[in-house]
């Protein structure tokens, strides 16, 4: 089998078949899992659409998403050699596995030095980098300098509503102290929701005079989304502006799944963009 028919397959009947898990709920354009990556959970996060032409699915606490063979990369914690082996050869065993993640989160073993504003030269560069203009980045974001692992290290710091950071420069993308929300209130009706602070950043670039216009969510991590549903419901009108990947693709059905008319997808005028700051880089380079 090549990786087409692979994904081709009724990734249903998979679950079923192969690693045991059934349907815990299903209507007329989603079915719901507990998830695989978390078999005791008591509410089932793992969606699968289906709606789409082949199957897709996403789960809820981790935010990972795709298709077929981008679940069993995940499940059995191999790459796509190893996939195809397995449906070729059905040499890998079918064992609960850690779900790797790039976005690492230190525990214990760290302590915040200072936060200023930011004004050393490399972060500017990178910054310049990804079009992100300093004066707005000023306002919402700090100069983080830490130390980790008894060394010390500065990036860009991105608060949320837990007292923790998004930590950012050219070769660290991690959470400092714990992994939140970002909520700005402007004391507004309606809900601007971004996946990131630097597409919250690239959108306030785009368009400044809507900055207090609005209140703005940042998931930080598409794997809050289910959990801040009931926040995000307590605005009349909600728009969104997530990835145009497989992850943000279902996060947006599940958001439009749950609030019906209230949510509207303003992502359109970056379809041909990963999200909102990779069309403004290509759009300003």
């Amino acid at each position: 089998m090549n990786l087409n028919e692979i994904n081709s397959l009724d990734f249903v009947k998979i679950l079923d078949q192969k690693i045991g898990f059934k349907p815990k709920k299903i209507n007329n354009k989603s079915i719901w899992f507990k998830s695989p990556f978390r078999p005791n959970e008591s509410t089932p996060s793992f969606h699968i659409s289906k709606i789409y032409k082949y199957d897709i699915w996403f789960d809820h606490g981790n935010g990972l998403g795709g298709k077929n063979v981008d679940f069993f990369i995940h499940y059995l914690k191999t790459d796509v050699k190893g996939v195809l082996k397995y449906f070729n050869e059905n040499s890998f065993s079918f064992q609960q596995q850690k779900v790797s993640n790039d976005i690492y989160t230190p525990k214990n073993n760290y302590s915040v030095l200072e936060l200023k504003k930011i004004t050393s030269l490399p972060l500017i560069q990178y910054l310049d980098e990804r079009k992100l203009p300093l004066e707005i980045v000023n306002r919402y974001c700090k100069e983080i300098h830490y130390k980790l692992n008894d060394k010390k290290y500065y990036a860009i710091a991105f608060p949320n509503n837990q007292n923790g950071f998004e930590i950012r420069n050219k070769y660290v993308k991690m959470c400092l102290v714990i992994k939140n929300i970002t909520l700005i209130k402007n004391n507004q009706n309606q809900l601007k929701l971004f996946e990131s602070w630097s597409d919250f950043i690239s959108y306030l670039f785009l368009f400044p005079t809507e900055e207090f216009k609005n209140d703005f969510l940042i998931l930080n991590s598409i794997a809050l989304l289910r959990k801040n549903l009931e926040l995000i419901n307590q605005y009349e009108k909600i728009e969104s502006y997530l990835d145009h990947d497989d992850s943000g693709k279902s996060a947006t059905f599940f958001l439009e799944t749950e609030l019906k008319n209230k949510v509207k997808d303003d992502s359109f005028f970056y379809k041909n963009f990963k999200d909102l700051n990779d069309f403004l880089i290509k759009a300003i380079s």
